[in-house]
């Protein structure tokens, strides 16, 4: 009987570590690609589009976006949707969805249209989950059983410039992998379990014929005590085993031997979910970094600003923002290439962050960075901000290097109005003095 509960402990302990593990991963992979897709997204040009039910340039642009990213991408579908209400017909309206290469060949007439009804394709109780999930107004998981097959759903609600939720961004994928998975986890897990308890049971039965009672006592009384540890336990050095010396050179001192590699190889087992987890970080890392400039992109500087707000919630401290727009770089493209324009691009990144050594650079579109100014680089705001004109102005009239290396932008500043604004009134005055600049620049040249 014992062995029998230490295998079903060890088996419940694994698959409930397991499972959460395998939907963390998931989630942390939905999550990366929805943050990626709707970096891609104009709210503002799809809400047009939805209002109006017209196919705007940037519409077709973003369905090869979204094309791409589902050919490139595990997944199952990939799509926006608005939900409507839970009624039996018509309770969730298409706005777009990436299709697939054979879905373009094969079954072109039952593409997603813009502003098309569902009909009865999706269930009240599948309506019901898609409409909480969007009103909850951040990201959300769920499983849902539709026409389509069974899927495990991230929805992430889109809102356009004016801060209004016009849509859900979804992503699906196949719930039959993660099932998959866990049950042959769970298959391999029980077999060995149950090749262990084999051993365990012939070693008791040895160890009952010779009546040697206490050793037994005692390693019943480790494995029950390591059995409670294992219990909802991430540590991997918690799962020891605390075995007494036994010396009995026979079966007993066997079974003390395998017991201890069992816990070896559990501690190991789940070493190797750590790392997996550890790798899902070092992906979400690389989510967050901008690939050709190498600073941090616009998710990680939606990120960065949440953050901000939240500590603005706690405690003020003082902060300004820098709104940097780089110009002439549509001009270098056209002229020599993209080629160089990666490289003024890179140029004017690599100019901001050695004049702002101490603050985090962002690059939060094309041609345009942000700058979070706090601590010593705040203090120093005003010879910063003067150095980086300085130098960015030397650069664009030096005529001595070719015109990808002459870097020249417009730089806006604004200084946190302590428990006077929002983030989002800061970030605007930063942007109104950023294009102020941006057109004394033109008007003297």
């Amino acid at each position: 009987m014992f062995l029998i509960l230490l295998g079903l402990l060890l088996s419940l302990t694994q698959y409930l570590h397991y499972r959460r593990t395998l939907y963390r991963r998931y989630e942390h992979y939905i999550e990366n690609v929805l943050n990626y897709a709707a970096a891609g997204i104009d709210t503002d040009d799809l809400a047009e589009c939805m209002r109006t039910g017209v196919e705007s340039e940037k519409f077709h642009a973003l369905q090869g976006y979204l094309d791409g990213i589902r050919d490139s991408i595990d997944m199952h579908f990939l799509y926006v949707i608005v939900p409507l209400n839970t009624e039996p017909t018509d309770n969730i309206k298409n706005v777009i969805a990436a299709v697939s290469q054979y879905e373009y060949e094969n079954i072109p007439d039952e593409l997603v249209k813009l502003n098309q009804l569902t009909g009865d394709s999706y269930s009240p109780a599948t309506a019901k989950k898609y409409l909480d999930a969007y009103e909850s107004d951040q990201l959300s998981f769920f499983e849902e059983v539709s026409e389509w097959g069974d899927d495990y759903t991230g929805l992430l609600p889109l809102h356009d410039s004016a801060g209004n939720r016009i849509a859900a961004l979804c992503m699906d994928i196949d719930i039959l992998d993660i099932h998959r998975e866990l049950r042959e986890n769970t298959i391999k897990t029980i077999a060995v379990i149950a090749l262990l308890g084999g051993l365990f049971a012939a070693a008791f039965l040895w160890w009952a014929k010779r009546n040697i009672t206490q050793p037994i006592e005692q390693l019943e009384n480790s494995a029950v005590r390591f059995a409670s540890t294992c219990l909802e336990q991430d540590d991997p050095e918690a799962l020891r085993m605390d075995l007494p010396k036994i010396s009995t050179d026979n079966e007993v001192e066997s079974l003390s031997r395998a017991i201890l590699k069992m816990s070896e190889a559990m501690r190991t087992y789940l070493k190797n979910f750590v790392y997996a987890e550890d790798e899902l970080q070092r992906m979400t890392i690389l989510a967050n970094k901008d690939a050709l400039t190498n600073v941090r992109n616009k998710n990680a500087y939606d990120a960065y600003i949440r953050e901000l707000q939240e500590r603005l919630r706690r405690e003020s401290f003082p902060f300004a923002i820098l709104m940097v727009d780089l110009n002439y770089l549509k001009r270098i493209n056209d002229a020599y290439g993209h080629e160089k324009g990666d490289e003024y691009l890179k140029k004017c990144c690599s100019m901001l962050c050695r004049i702002f050594a101490h603050s985090p650079v962002f690059r939060i579109g094309g041609d345009e960075f942000t700058v979070i100014l706090i601590g010593q680089d705040f203090e120093n705001r005003a010879s910063l901000l003067s150095s980086a004109r300085e130098e960015f102005e030397a650069s664009s009239v030096d005529e001595s290097v070719p015109p990808w290396e002459r870097i020249s932008i417009a730089i806006g500043m604004a200084e946190y109005r302590e428990g006077s604004e929002t983030i989002e009134e800061l970030l605007e005055r930063a942007d109104k003095n950023m294009y102020r600049e941006k057109r004394r620049m033109k008007i003297e040249r």
